[in-house]
C-alpha cells in the first residue's frame, strides 16, 4: 500500500514490478537509475513515476541493453542500439559467461557463487535464467560429453544450482497459490534438474501451483501421481537424448491414461518435437516463458 500521496515502499514496488529490493537498491547505488524519496528514517519511498521508470528499465534489459546504458538511453528518449552493432564488451552476459565457466572448470564453488549472484544483484531472475543459465548449459553441454572430467562437472554446476535455485523455490513455496497445479519432473535418465527447477521457479512466480518431482522420473507412476495431486497438467524436461522406449511407448501410455495435457520441454522437445507430438504430448518450444505461454494454451485458456 502507498505509504503517502502516490508514495510507495521498496517492496510494494518489487511486488508491482517483479525487481527484487537488493537489485532496486544496486540500480539506485551503481548507476542511478531510479532516485527513490526518503523518510526521515531512511526508507526508500517510490513514486509511480519511478515504477514507470523501472518498468521501462526492464523492456531495455528484455532488447539485450546493458545495464550500464539504460539510464543514457532513458534520460535521451534514445532508441536501443541493436544488439549486432554492440562490442563483446558491451554484452555483460559474455563476461558473466566466461567467469562462470572458468569458476566451474576449477569446482570453484566461491567464484561460481560471486559471480552469479553479482548477476542477480543486476538484473531480474527470469532475466539472469533465460541470457546467462540456459546459454551456460548450451555452450559446456558440448564439453562435458566430450571431455573425460565433464560428467563431473556436470554434477557439481547442477548440485550448486539445485541449492541456489532451491531456496528460492522454498521462498516461494510458502506463498499460497491459487493457479492451477502442475506436476513437474525431469525425464527418465535425466539427470541435470537445473532447466526443471528454473521452470518450477517462473511458474510459481504466475500463481501456478506445483507438485516438483526431481528428476530422472519414470513415466508410468505418473498417471496415478497426477489423479492423486489434481494436476491440471504434467510437464517434463529433458537434456539428454531419451531412449526409444521411452518415447515410442512410455509417453504415449502416459498421454492416454491421463486427463491432462502432457508437455515435453528442453532439448528433447527441440530436438525430438516430432516424436513429442506424435506421442499426442505437446513439445514446448523457446524458453521458460514462451513454455509457460504454451501451458497456458493447453489447459483451454484464451
Amino acid at each position: 500500500m502507498p505509504e503517502g500521496d502516490g508514495l510507495y515502499p521498496i517492496r510494494t514496488v518489487s511486488t508491482l514490478t517483479g525487481v527484487n529490493p537488493v537489485t532496486l537498491r544496486a540500480w539506485e547505488r551503481r548507476y542511478g537509475l531510479v532516485r527513490p524519496q526518503r523518510t526521515p528514517k531512511g526508507h526508500r519511498l517510490y513514486t509511480d513515476a519511478d515504477i514507470e521508470r523501472i518498468h521501462r528499465i526492464l523492456e531495455l534489459l528484455q532488447q539485450g541493453i546493458p545495464i550500464g546504458q539504460a539510464r543514457r538511453l532513458i534520460d535521451s528518449a534514445g532508441a536501443p542500439e541493436p544488439a549486432a552493432s554492440r562490442s563483446h564488451s558491451e554484452d555483460p552476459w559474455s563476461d558473466f559467461r566466461a567467469r562462470m565457466t572458468r569458476a566451474i572448470e576449477r569446482f570453484d564453488e566461491d567464484a561460481l557463487n560471486a559471480t552469479y549472484n553479482e548477476a542477480l544483484s543486476l538484473y531480474p531472475v527470469d532475466l539472469v535464467s533465460r541470457l546467462l543459465v540456459l546459454p551456460l548449459l548450451e555452450q559446456l553441454r558440448p564439453r562435458w560429453a566430450r571431455e573425460a572430467v565433464g560428467p563431473a562437472e556436470a554434477h557439481f554446476f547442477s548440485a550448486y544450482m539445485r541449492n541456489k535455485l532451491g531456496a528460492r523455490l522454498h521462498h516461494h513455496y510458502g506463498i499460497p497459490g491459487r493457479g492451477p497445479r502442475l506436476m513437474a519432473a525431469g525425464l527418465p535418465g535425466e539427470a541435470c534438474e537445473v532447466e526443471l527447477l528454473l521452470f518450477a521457479l517462473a511458474a510459481l512466480t504466475q500463481g501456478y501451483r506445483m507438485v516438483l518431482l526431481g528428476a530422472n522420473m519414470p513415466l508410468a507412476p505418473l498417471q496415478p501421481a497426477a489423479e492423486k495431486a489434481a494436476a491440471r497438467a504434467i510437464v517434463l524436461f529433458g537434456s539428454s537424448d531419451p531412449d526409444a522406449d521411452t518415447l515410442q511407448r512410455a509417453l504415449p501410455a502416459l498421454v492416454a491414461g491421463v486427463d491432462c495435457p502432457v508437455c515435453v520441454g528442453g532439448r528433447v522437445a527441440e530436438r525430438h518435437g516430432e516424436a513429442v507430438r506424435a506421442a499426442g504430448a505437446v513439445a514446448l518450444a523457446g524458453g521458460v516463458s514462451q513454455s509457460l505461454a504454451q501451458i497456458y494454451q493447453a489447459l483451454g485458456r484464451p
